[in-house]
């Protein structure tokens, strides 16, 4: 019988329990857990991925981004495939060819910046930052959902849609009450200043006064800008690791996505490279069993804005 809770979070609760129940196996959890404790470790004791793959010129990043992340996602692979079950059709070139072009979508993803420098020479030096900072946040679009659609509709014909972008299967209320349980952590954390050194993440650097426009207009801009990342980053993790390569995987398509997504937080603060691994590792399961990205879509872009709008009434009420 379910609780309250649980009838308000269904059916997430439900896919959890779910997929633990079929998946969890010591050997292979305990793997994959001193995989990920140990890249940890390298990577905040010694700045790995600043000081040795992140570097200056783009070609040299570039390659270094496909070691980076084909690594993290042939070791978690390898590891669940040794303490797992086999699968019928991982030896398939299609599923080496798609993981290939995945890893090189997500490296040059890593890899591209100049956004704020063709901004400048679009707009000149006088006014640039903005659009600079709108650049920067549609490049996530540009450079990851455009060749994620190009290399579905290679493939298209095995998909029922566009690596989980659908509206199928899509419950809405379970996340919302997720992001209402997050108020007031968000609300706690927005008296820190901490937090608001970095949030908001929305600036206009002057540009509403040099072309006599309104704030809001060009802060509603930025926000959809910035909120979009978030949906090309789903698309990516949940969709095209978990979604499209369970066609290969089935469940054993979360894993490795969840180190490869650990690997992408790891230029960030500890605890959000750690928080990363459990927020991945959930919402792989939803996204597996729903058939969509729009759970993480909405987690993702709820927790953003709310965390907008509490850094922007912190600074109302200073």
């Amino acid at each position: 019988m379910r609780t309250g809770l649980q009838h308000i979070l269904a059916p997430l609760p439900d896919y959890v329990r779910q997929f633990v129940r079929s998946d969890f196996h010591w050997p292979k959890y305990l793997s994959i857990g001193i995989f990920l404790i140990i890249s940890l470790f390298v990577n905040y004791r010694f700045e790995f991925e600043t000081r040795f793959v992140n570097t200056t010129h783009f070609g040299d990043r570039f390659v270094r981004y496909i070691l980076f992340y084909g690594f993290a996602y042939l070791v978690a692979l390898a590891l669940v495939r040794l303490t797992g079950h086999s699968w019928k059709n991982w030896r398939q070139a299609g599923f080496w060819w798609l993981l290939a072009a995945g890893v090189v979508i997500i490296a040059f993803s890593g890899s591209a910046r100049g956004t704020y420098e063709l901004a400048r020479q679009w707009f000149g030096s006088a006014n640039y930052l903005y659009q600079g900072r709108i650049m920067a946040e549609m490049r996530g679009m540009l450079t990851t959902l455009v060749p994620l659609w190009l290399l579905w509709w290679a493939v298209k014909r095995h998909y029922d849609s566009f690596f989980g972008l659908t509206a199928h299967n899509l419950i809405v209320k379970p996340y919302l009450w997720l992001l209402a349980a997050m108020l007031p952590l968000i609300a706690l954390a927005s008296t820190s200043p901490a937090f608001l050194e970095t949030y908001p993440m929305c600036r206009l650097y002057g540009a509403a006064e040099y072309w006599q426009v309104s704030k809001a207009w060009l802060a509603g801009i930025y926000e959809l800008t910035y909120a979009s990342g978030f949906l090309s980053t789903e698309l990516f993790f949940r969709g095209f690791l978990v979604i499209g390569l369970a066609r290969f995987l089935e469940k054993d398509s979360v894993l490795p996505m969840v180190c490869v997504y650990a690997f992408l937080h790891f230029e960030k603060p500890l605890g959000e490279a750690i928080g990363s691994i459990f927020g991945g590792y959930l919402l792989g399961i939803f996204a597996y069993y729903s058939g969509n990205i729009w759970g993480g879509v909405i987690l993702h872009v709820g927790v953003a804005m709310l965390m907008e709008g509490a850094a922007w009434l912190a600074g109302v009420m200073q």
